[in-house]
């Protein structure tokens, strides 16, 4: 017998109207259910913008669930003027938590409602549009909790983004305390190769102001990612160690190497078959560093250096030299 579908019984088609309803009115219902319609996404919005109805933070919530809007221009504009002319610190909050990652949020870093300013820090992704609103926030001052949140978010910059950021903050003409802190938590990599491998005088003192603090931070908390690039750096060129002596010497005596777990690797892959004068220039910095690696790490750093020793009598010698400390 051939069945034929007519005589099936017929499924109800789900009603988006009564899940939406039922987002609305039932605290149980999960956020993520259906899939909202542009009709639906119009009522939710409608309700969000009018003062008299008790559903408008149930809307701004689903809202913020359903972010199938973000697509929509026009429906973006409209939550962000309903973020700004919400009276309602509650509201406006929850509007702005709706914004999330979208580069508008920046708009409200500097909002008078602290609850508002905190969503919209947590909120505020590091990009191109961001960074001169984040800038102009933190130098026109923000509570301390909410400041650390941002700079916080400033530790994934993108490294081709550094030289950009520096003059957005620049431009907001910071504080001391604001720009150690702004530079101290962007990429270690780039901000050397900005203003300390240059080695270049430049006419305005706020380049120069700048650069000294970008060394100074770098030398104060340098990174086993920074000491890696150096170390390649010192393999390579000779001149650059000549250039940079004496910053190679404070970052050897502070580099964090307990995350490294490879260094001592590291320096026998860039001197694997090198020249005895890259050999010698590694080994001044591996001297330096030998006295701060404990137990396995510095058995390695000992066991290397001895092997380098036994490459020439003047290599030998040159080693030697660097561990009585002669220069």
């Amino acid at each position: 017998m051939v069945l034929d579908i007519r005589d099936l019984p017929q499924q109800a088609a789900p009603s988006t109207a009564t899940s939406l309803d039922q987002l609305l009115h039932d605290k149980q219902a999960p956020l993520h259910g259906p899939v909202l319609s542009a009709d639906d996404l119009e009522q939710l919005l409608t309700i969000a913008e009018d003062s008299g109805d008790s559903r408008r933070l149930a809307a701004i919530n689903v809202l913020s669930e359903h972010r199938s809007w973000l697509s929509s221009l026009r429906l973006l504009r409209r939550i962000v003027r309903l973020a700004h002319e919400e009276l309602d610190s509650r509201l406006a909050t929850a509007l702005v938590q709706a914004l999330r990652q979208c580069d508008e949020v920046a708009q409200f870093l500097t909002s008078k409602e602290r609850a508002v300013a905190r969503e919209a820090a947590r909120g505020v992704p590091i990009s191109r549009q961001t960074f001169a609103p984040i800038s102009a926030a933190l130098a026109a001052g923000l509570p301390a909790d909410i400041a650390a949140v941002l700079l916080d978010k400033i530790r994934r910059t993108h490294p081709s983004m550094v030289p950009y950021a520096v003059d957005c903050l620049l431009k907001c003409d910071p504080k001391e305390s604001l720009l150690r802190a702004f530079l101290a938590h962007l990429p270690q990599i780039p901000l050397f190769a900005l203003f300390v491998e240059p080695g270049l005088p430049q006419t305005t003192r706020v380049w120069q102001r700048t650069a000294r603090i970008a060394a100074e931070v770098l030398q104060e908390a340098p990174s086993a990612k920074l000491l890696r690039h150096l170390l390649s750096k010192c393999g390579e060129d000779a001149a650059f160690v000549r250039n940079h002596a004496r910053f190679l010497h404070r970052i050897v005596q502070r580099a964090d190497t307990s995350s490294d777990a490879d260094l001592i690797g590291h320096f026998e892959r860039l001197t694997s078959g090198a020249s005895e004068d890259k050999v010698a220039r590694l080994a001044q910095l591996l001297v330096g560093l030998s006295g701060r690696l404990d137990g396995q790490a510095g058995q390695q750093a000992a066991a290397l250096l001895e092997n380098w020793k036994s490459r020439s009598a003047s290599l030998k010698l040159k080693i030697y030299h660097l561990e009585q400390g002669i220069r």
